[in-house]
């Protein structure tokens, strides 16, 4: 190779081996900038595992929980027991949205405080029921319930006092005089000035909890007559082991049977084996009345306290009765009556069904008998079962094989609370009275964001802008951050954390396949420098010795 072809070679390889040189440090610098993006994913998905949201857990439970909204706190429902929680700026006044601020000027213009009235109230109402707050009929029901009604008496045609009702409500004290009106006791949810202000608050639990001897206690109250009316025909009921005598027999009542062992049998002598149940027990579908109907009539009375728990007691029901119409049959050569009876009764301690006992020998003197005790012990705990989804309790076609909630004295039947607070329009004619009179005596403050937007809310609840001003035991409603209360509670984002984690999966995934690429292009590099490194050498040595051998040729 001539000399100036080898210097242009060697020219050629310098540029190529710097080009790739350059390219070498550009590939390094982009898998440092790879690795600062996926250190900034990792921390942005591990920021993400410590995001938080606000919830709504009312019964502390954990299992209902709902995303804590304007509405939740401000709407009378059974989430927040038809009592609000206020959510309050830092100067205590009721932070109200576009369409309660609208209805809170009939209380005051500016929303400095002001005092409470029959007839402020019934304004507030109105125009809550014009801003769309709540149903116009639904407001118009409130002020019927919380107006003062009145009434005069007067004597009739057949010389009989009778009570005649004013149209008027919230008479003055000099029309109460002139018509000598006295308030209408059919009415006695007037409005209440210190209804969240003081005022000791309405119980509004529909539910009270307590175990199988609280049960019992409140069901030996019931009118159920006589239980043994309808076990005329059995020959003997033992209770807890003993034959009842005929004075028992005529007090057996609900209460015991829950919490006693009680057996009833009943015999047919004479070959007669038609009915091989207990006659009066009332077990069979088109059954309408009967022993069996009267007591599940009175538990679910007391038990079924909305429609989840009418649809697991009916379930239950269902289940009892097939569970008791499938006959468990015995046979045997028992003669007298006496030995069919002591048989009977023995077997039915040990079945949750009803046995039925047939004589082979003269078919003479069969009988059937059922642990009533057992049946009950059944069907609520199938109760249960159906509630929490078949996990808690099992009961099976025998007793020892069966594990009852009658026999947990630990077990809480959750019951109907008989001094509860049930009528829709009292419960919100209530909720709606702390909330006017709050906003009298606190003023209040305006928020469109507050409704619209829950992290807005969330934020401004964290960040301590806003308070919840919450009712207390004492009648009074007092300030406080969101998490000094039990309702609402802080509790990790998962929606965040999922999103964050297929972002991150997503990034890193990218990042990754970035990187292996950029592995791929510096390894092909740098056996390209390497090559022309080797390349660059030989062709300098060529250089070398040609310009030597020029330098010997001149000498």
């Amino acid at each position: 190779m001539g000399l100036a072809a080898s210097q242009a070679r060697f020219l050629a390889i310098t540029s190529r081996k710097a080009n790739c040189e350059f390219r070498s440090m550009e590939i390094a610098q982009d898998k440092l900038s790879v690795t600062r993006e996926l250190a900034e994913v990792s921390q942005n998905y591990q920021n993400a595992l410590n995001q938080t949201t606000l919830v709504w857990d009312f019964d502390g439970s954990g299992q209902n929980m709902f995303n804590l909204s304007y509405d939740v706190l401000m709407t009378p429902t059974t989430l927040n027991n038809f009592t609000p929680y206020l959510i309050t700026n830092r100067a205590g006044a009721v932070v109200l949205n576009g369409q309660m601020a609208k209805a809170a000027k009939k209380i005051s213009t500016d929303g400095d405080p002001s005092t409470p009235s029959e007839a402020g109230f019934a304004a507030f109402m109105k125009e809550l029921g014009k801003a769309g707050v709540v149903p116009e009929s639904v407001a118009q029901d409130i002020r019927f319930v919380t107006d003062y009604h009145y009434a005069y008496n007067t004597v009739n045609d057949e010389g009989k006092t009778v009570k005649v009702p004013i149209e008027e409500t919230n008479l003055t004290p000099e029309q109460i005089a002139a018509q000598n009106a006295y308030l209408d006791t059919d009415f006695v949810n007037g409005y209440n000035k210190k209804a969240g202000c003081g005022a000791e608050p309405l119980n509004k639990n529909g539910a009270c909890a307590d175990n199988v001897l609280g049960l019992a206690y409140k069901l030996e109250h019931l009118d159920l007559g006589i239980i043994t009316d309808y076990l005329k025909d059995c020959d003997a009921i033992y209770v807890n082991g003993a034959k009842a005598n005929d004075s028992l027999k005529g007090k057996l009542t609900l209460d015991q049977i829950l919490t006693n062992e009680v057996v009833v049998v009943q015999t047919y002598p004479d070959g007669d084996h038609n009915y091989h149940g207990i006659a009066g027990l009332g077990l069979n579908e088109d059954d309408t009345s009967g022993l069996y109907l009267t007591l599940v009539d009175a538990l679910k009375e007391q038990l079924v306290t909305d429609a989840v728990t009418a649809e697991a007691f009916m379930a239950a029901d269902i289940a009892t009765r097939d569970q008791y119409r499938d006959y468990k049959e015995l046979s045997g050569k028992k003669e007298s009556e006496s030995n069919v009876i002591n048989s009977l009764k023995t077997t039915s301690d040990e079945y949750n069904q009803i046995i039925y006992y047939e004589n082979e020998k003269d078919n003479f003197n069969s009988g059937a008998g059922v642990n009533l005790t057992h049946m009950l012990g059944y069907l609520l705990t199938q109760f249960e079962n159906c509630l929490n989804g078949y996990e808690t309790y099992f009961a099976g076609p025998t007793y020892s094989g069966s594990s009852f909630v009658t026999e947990d004295h630990g077990y809480s039947f959750v019951m109907q609370d008989e001094n509860a607070v049930t009528s829709d329009v009292i419960l919100k004619a209530d909720f709606y009275m702390q909330l006017y009179n709050n906003i009298c005596a606190s003023g209040w403050a305006s928020s469109d964001k507050i409704d619209v937007d829950e992290e807005y809310l969330e934020q401004m609840l964290k960040n301590g802008n806003y308070f919840i001003t919450a009712l207390s035991q004492d009648g009074y409603y007092y300030q406080g951050r969101y998490n000094e209360g039990d309702c609402i509670v802080e509790v990790k984002d998962h929606d965040a954390i999922a999103q964050a984690e297929a972002e991150f999966t997503t990034m890193k995934a990218k990042l990754t396949y970035k990187e292996d690429r950029l592995d791929v292009e510096m390894k092909n590099i740098d056996a390209e420098i390497s090559a022309l490194t080797t390349e660059y050498d030989s062709v300098k040595g060529l250089i070398s010795k040609n310009v030597e051998k020029i330098f010997q040729m001149f000498q």
